[in-house]
């Protein structure tokens, strides 16, 4: 009745998942595939250490629960010899492998093996390492849930038919996944990865380090913190809000170039940035003050000065009010520097995320009735939307922590930079300071490859003192 789970079956399968990955992803840059590749390592690394953490607190709670606390047990003198015994049967007579030093083992798939690490890893180390704890082993659990992780960017790797450098990514997504997972601290799985497993520090390794990490630690927080799947939420409005933001500038900067003379620039820029200053006086100068505001949950400052004053109780009012000065906020900046000023995105992107956060928050807040702080979302709001902007996840959450003093907030923020950031480049690859450069064919800084191309000189490689031989000439 039932067809045989044979290794010719299981091969089938990885073959079929891998032409439909490809059919999903043909659109896709290989960079944006190891991102979500990333995410799928980082997801299962989270499930394979919830898993962990369930069999191993359920034999510790069925062994010891029901000790009286006010008295030792002799039970306690057998119970880790049990445990030893197990996980010896279970590795000879189950595995069949060495699953033990699991950090070890994964540094040896990786000079030894091309990263190769065999798939039942995927789960021998949890029973094995459970058992071990659960009965009392005076061990810690990262060495077995590093070796899960890595098994499973490895065996995903296989899957996706990637080369050994691609391999030796994902490997190292998953072996930091696991530990961001079981310590709940996504910045500890990705240095370990980088001091431990001597992972190579450039954007292209540390990005989907960070992705895999975050995304470990947020499923295995999910059930603690509720709001988890907010701020994914806000990490979304904020990357379609980065691509608004790089596309109107350059629309904009594309505009004022249409026009020669400076004095019609002086006077349509400063037209345009009174009419709106007038309307949106957060507009005014950086708009350090909106923002501020916003931070500190005082919504009614944002209205000095305003047509709208007599309104700033009313929940609806704000609510447009703050969308109105988030979006006029980007044409209003790209005006002021296409019209001949002087000044930066860095601050600009910051007002808008600061701003996206808080409508969040504020809708959340009148439609359901929730307490959502303010504070909280208006931060990471401004995490999110620079990161998109910048193309800077890492930037953007380190200054938000340090801006916040403190890193209370510091898993939101990486969950929302990293998928605004995933989003926007999604949507367009460059920043807002390399997009124009890359129009122009003048960036020569986020390509090793292509670089190597513009240096060349080609006149210094021909070689034009050879003999030449005739076809009338002999042997």
């Amino acid at each position: 009745m039932f067809k045989r789970i044979t290794p010719q079956t299981i091969a089938d399968w990885g073959e079929r998942i891998y032409i439909r990955f490809l059919e999903l992803t043909k659109r896709f840059t290989s960079t944006q595939i190891m991102a979500l590749l990333a995410i799928i390592v980082g997801v299962l690394a989270g499930l394979g250490t919830c898993l962990f953490e369930l069999l191993l607190y359920g034999i510790k709670a069925g062994l010891t629960h029901w000790f009286p606390v006010e008295q030792s047990h002799f039970l306690f003198l057998f119970y880790p010899v049990i445990g030893i015994i197990l996980a010896s049967l279970f590795v000879k007579y189950v595995v069949k492998d060495n699953i033990s030093e699991g950090v070890t083992r994964v540094l040896y798939a990786m000079s030894r093996k091309n990263s190769y690490i065999a798939s039942h890893n995927c789960w021998t180390s949890v029973v094995g390492g459970a058992t071990t704890i659960g009965f009392g082993g005076s061990v810690g659990p990262e060495a077995p849930i590093v070796l899960t992780g890595a098994a499973i960017g490895s065996n995903i790797s296989r899957l996706a038919h990637l080369n050994y450098k691609n391999t030796t990514l994902l490997l190292c997504c998953g072996a930091g996944a696991a530990l961001a997972a079981i310590f709940k601290a996504p910045i500890t799985g990705v240095v370990f990865v980088l001091e431990i497993l001597m992972l190579d520090l450039t954007s292209r390794t540390v990005v989907p380090l960070l992705i895999s990490s975050i995304t470990a630690a947020a499923v295995a927080l999910t059930i603690r913190l509720n709001q988890i799947p907010l701020f994914v939420l806000l990490g979304i409005f904020c990357g379609l809000m980065s691509y608004y933001f790089t596309t109107v500038n350059a629309r904009v900067g594309t505009f004022f170039k249409k026009i020669d003379s400076p004095y019609k620039k002086w006077l349509i820029g400063g037209a345009v940035l009174g009419i709106l200053i007038y309307i949106f006086p957060p507009l005014y100068g950086e708009g350090y003050e909106g923002f501020m505001s916003l931070m500190h949950g005082n919504t009614t400052e944002l209205f000095n000065n305003s047509l709208f004053y007599r309104f700033s109780q009313i929940d609806w009012v704000v609510i447009l009010f703050i969308v109105g000065t988030m979006f006029f906020k980007v044409i209003a900046m790209a005006s002021t520097n296409a019209a001949g000023g002087v000044g930066g995105t860095f601050a600009p992107s910051l007002f808008v995320g600061a701003f996206m956060g808080a409508i969040t928050a504020l809708v959340c807040n009148t439609l359901f009735g929730w307490n959502l702080s303010l504070v909280s979302f208006t931060l990471v709001g401004m995490s999110g939307v620079m990161s998109g902007v910048m193309k800077a996840p890492l930037t953007s959450i380190f200054l938000i922590a340090e801006l916040s003093s403190g890193y209370g907030l510091f898993i939101p923020l990486m969950i929302t930079a990293c998928i605004a950031f995933a989003i926007d480049y999604y949507l367009d690859p460059d920043s807002i300071y390399t997009k124009q450069l890359r129009q122009n064919g003048e960036l020569i800084t986020h390509n090793k490859d292509e670089s190597v191309f513009v240096f060349l000189r080609l006149d210094d490689l021909i070689q034009d003192d050879g003999v030449y031989i005739h076809p009338s000439q002999t042997l």
